[in-house]
């Protein structure tokens, strides 16, 4: 009787199928000061001239952002993020506490999250993500450092993202950029 309730504990352990695989661990961005020296371009990033001659503005820097993320995103069969107004003021704030802390960091001055600056903003995420740069003068080439680096890379061709911000703040080392994606409730 006892080896029949050995092998069928054993059997049910055999049943139990193969151990759940844990999860990946969380990936945090290293903080660092700002890269020195850096020379600003002639004039702030809201006064350089694209290619095509129209100045950016604010409105036109998210929506450049965010074309440029939305094209790789096509590229790698996800739906496009969507510009909100929520998002847009946690990203510029976090923009603006970086360029006077002239730290590139995840965390703010407060010691915020990414999701506790949305949900200041006025945002209800249930999935979020953000990426930092500094030192690059245009929405293009703010999207081609994120892609040019793995882990936001990933971050941007997460499909489950459906809405996004975009801040960008001058100071020393910068301009400053913020770009928040979210999927809200």
């Amino acid at each position: 009787m006892r080896r029949a309730a050995l092998a069928l504990g054993g059997a049910l352990l055999a049943w139990a199928g193969p151990p759940v695989p844990t999860p990946p661990p969380h990936y945090e961005a290293p903080l660092w000061p700002a890269p020195r020296p850096f020379r600003q371009p002639e004039g702030s990033w809201e006064s350089q001239e694209p290619r095509d001659g129209t100045a950016y503005s604010r409105d036109d820097t998210a929506a450049e952002v965010v074309a440029a993320v939305n094209r790789h995103r096509t590229r790698a069969g996800c739906g496009p993020v969507r510009l909100r107004a929520s998002l847009n003021r946690a990203a510029r704030a976090h923009s603006a506490d970086m360029a006077r802390r002239q730290r590139l960091t995840h965390t703010g001055a407060d010691g915020s999250s990414p999701a506790a600056r949305m949900r200041a903003a006025g945002y209800h995420p249930r999935h979020t993500a953000e990426t930092v740069a500094a030192g690059v003068a245009t929405p293009q080439a703010a999207v081609r450092t994120w892609m040019d680096s793995a882990p936001h890379r990933d971050i941007i061709l997460t499909c489950r993202y459906t809405h996004a911000g975009v801040g960008v703040a001058d100071g020393g080392g910068g301009p400053w950029w913020t770009l928040d994606l979210a999927t809200g409730h």
